[in-house]
This record gives structure tokens, sequence and C-alpha cells, in this order.
């Protein structure tokens, strides 16, 4: 299979583009569904937000690659078998899942801005999506019930058979936390703005746009290709992206288009139907030190008044956290493994003792990040993993493992009924 090791943080509404081919190649045929090489890279996309990844290896692919073959298996049974979802169950689904993410973000108007397109295009996107995930839902529920049950005894043949490969269970820390993240001053837009208008200037008196986009643009993934993005279907792009690129004929440059990552600006190739293929250059805000001293000083000030008993670190957390979902739980975020932290975070959170609240920790590079201010509930050191310390973590690989030895029995018989051609 062809590697990818490169995600390009941008346009999308997973923050993630991968360079484009010409058209969009069919890498896997299952039953009368297609699994489009686009397909690929978007569930790529998908994995590497929820996992942080910026690159992947070859196994990371072939699992994401087998999953979706997976699903397309037992979508074919589904169809095979008549199993059937009203409209009105995959419209009751659709709302759930939109409120879901608009309380994650705060409100529709935050989840739009976020995703930069309609809630409506958002529904669009979501809906084919939600009925066949609810189609191979039922199929698995008719196959398996209502989920895995371990015993005890399974529990522990399991333990002592896996003992070995059983990961050790890193130092963790339970934390409640408050985030800020920086907010775009007016300054700041001033310059990107000013910076921006400069380049565009110099393009309308004759300056060459692709050696303009590879010497400024702070898209550096697009940049060494002359700011090329490739084909973009629409709905994908952020909103005042893609309002200004479609209203531009082949060859014809924007003016200055703002977004929430800068200054663009846009040159059309070509547009076919609602395809179009575009050049941009980017000039991102920048990040002014005084920005970031107004929001490390309102933490400190906030911690200030927890010490002093002006107020809760939970109190607080809830009024002025921009994490939403830790904020809804006045800032609790849980036990978190060491792994899960970069080693400054580990660093300050070893030397803090039970009920200490952190000073503000910078956490993100450097266009994409928040300070946070953390309270440590308590801390737990590294261990080998045992039965007695942690016998329900053992109890969920233990079932995961049955269930994934049940599930992978069922597709290798579904594999002999149904045609998979795998062309990559």
């Amino acid at each position: 299979m062809k590697k990818i090791f490169l995600i390009l943080f941008f346009l999308l509404s997973a923050n993630v583009v991968f360079a484009q081919q010409e058209g969009d190649r069919i890498i896997a045929i299952v039953g009368n569904e297609v699994i489009l090489e686009s397909d690929l890279n978007y569930q790529l996309a998908l994995f590497a937000r929820q996992n942080n990844l910026t690159q992947f290896n070859e196994q990371i692919i072939q699992s994401v690659f087998q999953n979706m073959v997976a699903e397309k298996l037992m979508l074919a049974k589904a169809d095979q078998d008549s199993i059937i979802v009203t409209e009105e169950e995959v419209q009751k689904q659709l709302e759930y899942r939109i409120k879901s993410l608009a309380d994650q973000f705060g409100s529709e108007k935050n989840l739009e801005e976020q995703y930069g397109i309609t809630i409506a295009k958002i529904k669009t996107m979501l809906k084919e999506d939600i009925r066949k995930k609810m189609k191979v839902d039922k199929l698995k529920q008719e196959k398996f019930g209502s989920g895995y049950n371990v015993t005890r005894t399974e529990v522990m043949d399991f333990y002592k058979n896996f003992i070995d490969s059983l990961p050790a269970v890193p130092q963790t820390f339970e934390l409640y936390q408050i985030v800020k993240f920086p907010k775009t001053s007016d300054e700041e837009k001033a310059i990107a703005r000013s910076r921006a208008k400069e380049i565009l200037d110099s393009i309308k008196a004759g300056s060459d746009f692709s050696e303009m986009a590879k010497k400024y643009s702070h898209d550096s993934a697009s940049a060494v290709a002359g700011g090329d993005l490739g084909r973009m279907k629409k709905g994908i792009l952020v909103k005042e992206f893609e309002d200004a690129a479609y209203l531009l004929k082949s060859g014809e440059v924007s003016d200055l288009v703002e977004t929430q990552f800068g200054y663009h600006i846009i040159k059309a190739y070509e547009r076919v139907g609602d395809n179009i293929k575009v050049q941009h250059i980017l000039i991102r805000f920048p990040h002014l030190e005084k920005t970031d001293f107004e929001l490390i000083n309102f933490l400190k000030d906030l911690k200030t008044k927890v010490q002093s008993g002006q107020g809760s670190f939970k109190e607080f957390a809830l009024l002025h956290s921009d994490d939403v979902s830790s904020a809804r739980d006045s800032g609790y975020i849980g036990r978190i493994p060491a792994t899960n932290l970069d080693s400054s975070e580990v660093q300050i959170l070893s030397a803090m003792n039970k009920g200490d609240i952190s000073d503000p920790v910078r956490i993100g590079d450097n266009q994409d990040y928040s300070y946070t201010m953390f309270m440590l509930v308590d801390k737990y050191p590294a261990h080998k993993m045992t039965i007695e310390t942690d016998y329900s973590l053992i109890e969920n690989y233990a079932q995961n493992y049955k269930e994934q030895k049940e599930l992978n029995e069922w597709l290798a018989e579904l594999r002999k009924t149904i045609h998979v051609e795998i062309k990559i």
C-alpha cells in the first residue's frame, strides 16, 4: 500500500487535508460498495485528530484500511439480510449527533465556525454515513446481542494467558483544569493584513503567484507546490475561503480573504461543477507576547483568588475555561496517563502535592496552543498490571479480546459469500 507519512493541518473540518491525486482512485470493492482513496484519507484524518498524530506508519494505515473493509462487509451483509432503518430513526440520530457536537463546542454557531461550514452542510455530510452505520449496528445486534460479557473465569484465563503481553500501567494523574485559548487581537490582525496586502500588491504588479507562495506562504505544506491545494469538493473548505474561491473565474486572483487561520490570497485554476482547483497564499496571524501575558496573568489571578478563598477552582473552571466539555464538569478531566502528557507537564505535575494548583502551562505548538492551569487531585505511580490492583482494566482487555475474536471469525465467514477485491 502506498505510504502516507505527512498530514497537512489546514482547511478540512478535521483540520487535516492530504495531498490529492488527479482523480479519485478506487482502492477496494466490497459487495456493491467501493472504497476510494479519498475515503481512506478522510478516515486517516479522523484517526489523526482523535489520536493527536502527525505521522502514520504502514501498520496504522493497514489497520484503518482493514477496518473500512470490515465495515463495508457488514454493510453488504446488512443489505443481504434486508436490514432497514427508517428515515425517522436516521433523523433522530442525526439531530442527536449535531446536538452532541454543538454541546462540545458550546453552540451551533461555534460548531459552524470550527468546521467552517453551515449546520445544513454538516447534516448533509453526516446523514448517509449515519444511515449506513445504523444498519451495521442493527446487524451486529442481531448477530451478537446487546454486547459482550465476560465471566470472572474468562478474565482470569485471559490474564494467565496474556500476563506477559499486558502493558504496564503508566504513572497517572487525576486532574481538574482551566484552559484559555489566545484570542487574535485587532493589532495581530492588522499586522497580518498589512503583510498580506504587500504580497497581493506585488502579484497585481506582475509577480508570479507560485513563486510568491513558495517564498511567503505560511501554509508550508502547499507552499512547496506553489500554493496548490489540488481539487476540492464544495462543502470541504472553510466558509469564507470557499465563498471567495467559488466567485473566481479561471486565472483570477482574489482580494484578501480572512479566515480563522489568517489572511489568504486565492488564485483559481479551474472549476468543474462543484469541484474547484485553486492555489493560495496564507499569512497567519502573529502571536504577540503581550496577548500571552494577558492570558497568563488572568490565570495567575484566578489561582490567587482560589488560594485566598475568593472562589473555588471548580467554580472558576465552570465560569472561565475555554474547554467546553471539561468546563461542564467543573474542569474535571479524570485520570490522565503520563504517556498522554508532554514531558514538561509530567515534570510539573510530578512535583505537585494533592490539592496543589499549577502555574499556567503552555500546551501545543506555535500556531495552535493554549494556556492550562491544573489542580491535582491525586497521582498514582507506574506499576505492572495485576489482577489485584487492576481487575476492571484487565476485564476490559478480556472483553475487547473476546469481541474482536468473534467478530474476526464472523468477518472471515462473510468473505466466503461477499465479493472483496483489494486494488492496492
